[in-house]
């Protein structure tokens, strides 16, 4: 057990820290700071803030967020801060940035004051090639992500630091957010107090059009579903979604068996003039996808794994956090060394949920499970950096282009470790002869105070520790041999252990063709190419025949065996490259150059798919089988 220093309540958050998290102050703030949003601007994308920091005489540092616990990076987006004045009884106070650290301001407090008014100005972007996370608002639509309007005083852990919100949002529009209100006046409503952290946890969704739809109408916990779009006619979710909704909140609370929130809102945004995202949050998750989603077979789809996805980070990253990522506030750096378990698990989880409240079939779950372990068969960057390497540098990598995934690498512990839990999972059911399961684990691990947003930090012997629990085993060497080498093994183990096997065949899977409706086709099992519908090389795998006829990301594919290019021409040349001795012969753009390439393919189309190994226990369909009708697993 590791010594816990501190354990207390504050403003209804339980947050208990370890000795290494924990370096700061543990001096409460002297008054709530008060802050007062003015949104009425957001068609313009401009939002309006003042606050008013308690403070005493003398020089004052105040931080602008940098790190933020669902982002795991440095990226609080400073370069939109604009307008910034400082001042005290109405007179204008000097301040300087920090030549240092550029997310900190210092001004000196003059004598006699007591507080000193901020007032500042977040500029919000529109969707672009970048990540950028300040595009979140658009002439009918707004998600308050309250990190981007305030400041903070240096010196106090942020559950320490009460804020008094309040929102102004346009005349008409409604909104959605876990955090509770005070009272409301038109178009203005005031929040009850919350300590910093938990304001920063909790967005808020607005705009004229919306609707909610409750998942949970006779559970004593509220968890609804709030769907905020530009476009009235969109905000009908297809009925059959909203009742596998309700069999992913049902079953949630079989696999994790406790709740760490007060209510929970999915908070959904359907719109193109905002960033995609799906970001996690104690009470509320942030999701945002395109406005014709479920208008779309292959998109929706593509995006039922989302909110399986979310919602178990309310207990895998919100609750149960790594000790490297759960920071006394948001500008000491993260260290990102278990997020594999992080967001890593919570893919497998996510994974599973999505089957189990119906919005996969099993078949289409193997199909993703697949395209999974394909994508990393075909992946020579697994050859120099490790597992752990892709966890440790996540920082950058979650910045990193798409192109040249396959040989640099990007945020592999997401799908990577989709397999690697997978075969712990397998693992533990063999060890048990079935008895016992991951799931025993999730009960175990993710229990704890109820219907309370809670952190709980953990350390790499902590979850050892847990697993061992379930069943002994050297879960110590399992992890660290899968995590560090760089000769990496099959990463299909899972399957052959749990009585499937990857194969490859001309039958289409059904998500790599759902992918052609996001405007791109995979063919990294043929050719080693993904590639866009315009003919732009998004990546070519070192190795294969793409790749080694010359062709490389940032390229451009402008013709197929003679004929202009499209992705239907260049899938049609894959499957008559079967019965051919010709090579394909495509045409490109480099830099304006048009150059020619021959790919010496012959092997027609070759799709990933999980085929039954009859010898073998299927512990896979174990795994997607629901638990919400069944007996209590613990």
């Amino acid at each position: 057990m590791r010594r816990l220093v501190w354990t207390k309540v504050v403003g209804g958050i339980l947050v208990i820290a370890s000795t290494a998290a924990f370096a700061q102050s543990q001096t409460r703030s002297p008054r709530p700071i008060k802050i007062s949003v003015d949104a009425t601007d957001t068609a313009r994308r401009v939002l309006h803030s003042q606050l008013e920091i308690p403070a005493s005489p003398g020089p004052l540092t105040l931080y602008y967020p940098k790190w933020l616990p669902p982002d795991h990076s440095p990226d609080g987006p400073i370069p939109n801060l604009a307008g910034l004045q400082f001042s005290v009884a109405e007179k204008h106070i000097p301040w300087r940035q920090d030549s240092v650290d550029m997310y900190a301001f210092h001004v000196d407090v003059p004598a006699g004051a007591d507080a000193v008014t901020v007032n500042l100005d977040f500029l919000l972007s529109a969707p672009g090639p970048a990540i950028d996370f300040s595009a979140s608002g658009s002439a009918k639509l707004l998600i308050l992500m309250w990190s981007e309007v305030l400041l903070y005083p240096s010196g106090f852990p942020a559950s320490n630091i009460t804020f008094n919100p309040t929102l102004k949002l346009p005349a008409g529009w409604k909104f959605s957010t876990a955090l509770p209100i005070e009272h409301q006046s038109e178009n203005v409503t005031a929040f009850k107090p919350v300590p910093l952290d938990l304001l920063i946890d909790s967005p808020v969704q607005s705009g004229p059009y919306m609707k909610v739809f409750q998942l949970t109408p006779d559970g004593p916990i509220r968890h609804e579903l709030d769907v905020a779009s530009e476009d009235p006619t969109l905000l009908n979710v297809p009925p059959e979604l909203i009742e596998s909704y309700k069999r992913l909140v049902a079953e949630a609370t079989a696999l994790y068996q406790s709740h760490h929130y007060r209510e929970y809102h999915f908070l959904l945004t359907l719109s193109d003039n905002v960033m995609g995202l799906g970001q996690e949050h104690h009470e509320s998750s942030d999701d945002r996808i395109p406005a014709r989603t479920f208008l779309s077979p292959g998109k929706r789809l593509l995006e039922a794994g989302l909110f399986p996805h979310e919602f178990t980070h309310s207990w895998n990253g919100q609750f149960r956090r790594p000790e490297g990522l759960a920071t006394p506030d948001f500008q000491q750096p993260m260290k990102s060394d278990l997020i594999w378990v992080y967001e890593g698990l919570t893919s497998y989880l996510g994974t599973i949920l999505t089957a189990r409240s119906g919005l996969w079939t099993s078949a289409q779950t193997r199909e993703s499970l697949a395209t999974v372990a394909s994508t990393l068969e075909h992946r020579p960057g697994r050859n120099w950096r490790s597992l752990q390497n892709t966890a440790l540098a996540a920082q950058v990598l979650y910045f990193s282009p798409t192109e040249w995934t396959a040989y640099r690498r990007g945020t592999d512990f997401y799908i990577e470790s989709v397999l690697l839990w997978l075969e712990a999972d397998v693992t533990i059911r063999k060890l048990t002869h079935g008895k016992r399961s991951l799931d025993n684990f999730c009960g175990d691990f993710f229990g704890g105070p109820d219907r309370k947003p809670v952190i709980s930090t953990y350390t790499f012997d902590d979850l050892v520790s847990a697993l061992n629990k379930v069943a002994p085993y050297d879960w110590r060497q399992f992890f660290r041999e899968r995590l560090e080498q760089t000769d990496p093994p099959p990463v299909f183990r899972g399957f052959a252990e749990g009585g499937w096997r990857l194969v490859y065949n001309d039958e289409p899977n059904e998500m790599i063709i759902a992918g052609r409706e996001n405007g791109s086709a995979d063919f990294t099992s043929s050719l080693g190419l993904t590639i866009k519908e315009d003919g732009y090389i998004q990546d070519a795998v070192p190795g294969l025949p793409a790749y080694n006829s010359g062709l490389s990301p940032y390229m451009k594919l402008v013709g197929v065996n003679g004929r202009q290019f499209s992705l239907d021409e260049l899938t049609q040349a894959i499957q008559d490259s079967k019965s051919s001795a010709a090579p394909i012969t495509v045409l490109a753009s480099n830099s304006g150059i048009l150059e020619t390439h021959n790919l010496d393919y012959h092997g027609g189309a070759a799709y990933p798919h999980l085929e039954r190994v009859s010898s073998a226990n299927d512990y896979l369909d174990d795994i997607l089988k629901p638990l919400s009708s069944g007996a209590n697993v613990k």
